[in-house]
């Protein structure tokens, strides 16, 4: 039984690169989490977005509206997403924002006056996440021996190139409001799920509330570590991986202190080129053969899906009255 997440050092990867890799693959083979300190990102671009976070999140409702989400792209107001669907009946108590990437500069989504101003801030921002993204790939190619003749520690960044225009990577502004309504009966305020893209890094702020269903038995909690970024493995490599790499459940919960405070975090969702297709990875540690994946329709089985194929699988379940038609 695991009882906390793994911490990381990721300080002088370039040297250190095997003995970080060794520390991944057992995280990613065991828990699915872990925590990466010495990271990339600047703290004060973490900070610079949490505050456009906030800016956001204070417009009046009819702005935010204007921008709802089409093509996973856009805000998402209460209750739209059900990231349980399976056993919830409300949505979740949340609200978020979805941008895609800055492909070469230009982003071709709308976006509304909070970030008008400032798409050179998140454009610097969503490039930096990428870069760690790259980096923890890198990791993942190196833990499972993929031969240099077949791409070596390259193998699953070249799958994920942000100025492509199939980059399918997204970052998500979340706000889960203060003062939980009463006519809210869900035991989570966002449902117990597993991410659909390849890794997931998560930035959290002030107020806690993060699960993990360690072991796939019980929960522990997230708690935030000053300076640290929560990595978790998503589904697509779950699927990718043949079931080695483990996509664990996790959710958020109504803790006391969310009744006077508002909870804000920031996700980044690492998704490979929507063309790619997950086709066996050139590795002896990763098992043959695919086990049977419940979100994966029987008839698809035996089909090779993409990267583009499996999100829509996921997103179908999500938004099941606002549906994402992936562009």
């Amino acid at each position: 039984m695991v009882y906390q997440l793994p911490i990381i050092d990721f300080s002088d990867f370039a040297n250190r690169s095997s003995t970080i890799a060794e520390q991944v693959l057992d995280a990613c083979t065991s828990i699915g989490f872990f925590y990466v300190i010495n990271h990339q990102v600047p703290k004060e671009m973490i900070a610079e977005a949490f505050s456009l976070s906030k800016k956001f999140y204070d417009l009046p409702q009819e702005e935010k509206d204007a921008v709802s989400i089409k093509s996973n792209r856009g805000y998402t107001g209460l209750y739209v997403q059900k990231l349980d669907p399976d056993t919830q009946k409300q949505g979740d108590h949340k609200e978020a924002f979805n941008f895609g990437p800055f492909i070469n500069g230009k982003y071709d989504y709308p976006l509304p006056s909070a970030f008008t101003k400032s798409k050179d801030e998140l454009e610097q921002f969503s490039r930096a996440c990428h870069a760690q993204i790259v980096q923890i790939l890198e990791a993942f190619a190196i833990a499972l021996k993929i031969p240099e003749e077949e791409g070596g520690r390259e193998w699953f960044s070249k799958r994920h190139q942000y100025d492509e225009p199939t980059c399918g990577e997204t970052l998500r502004f979340l706000k889960y409001p203060r003062g939980v309504e009463d006519s809210y009966k869900e035991p989570a305020r966002a449902g117990a799920h597993t991410d659909y893209g390849s890794i997931t890094l998560l930035f959290q702020k002030d107020v806690g509330g993060l699960e993990v269903q360690a072991s796939r038995t019980e929960w522990i909690s997230a708690p935030i570590i000053d300076g640290a970024i929560l990595v978790n493995v998503g589904g697509i490599m779950e699927y990718w991986t043949n079931g080695l790499f483990k996509s664990t459940l996790h959710r958020v919960v109504a803790l006391p202190e969310h009744q006077s405070l508002d909870r804000y975090s920031i996700a980044v969702f690492g998704q490979p080129q929507r063309d790619v297709p997950l086709q066996a990875i050139p590795s002896s540690i990763v098992p043959a053969e695919r086990p049977v994946f419940k979100e994966i329709p029987e008839h698809l089985n035996d089909v090779l899906l993409t990267s583009a194929d499996y999100l829509q699988l996921r997103l179908d379940a999500a938004y099941e009255k606002t549906k994402q038609v992936l562009q």
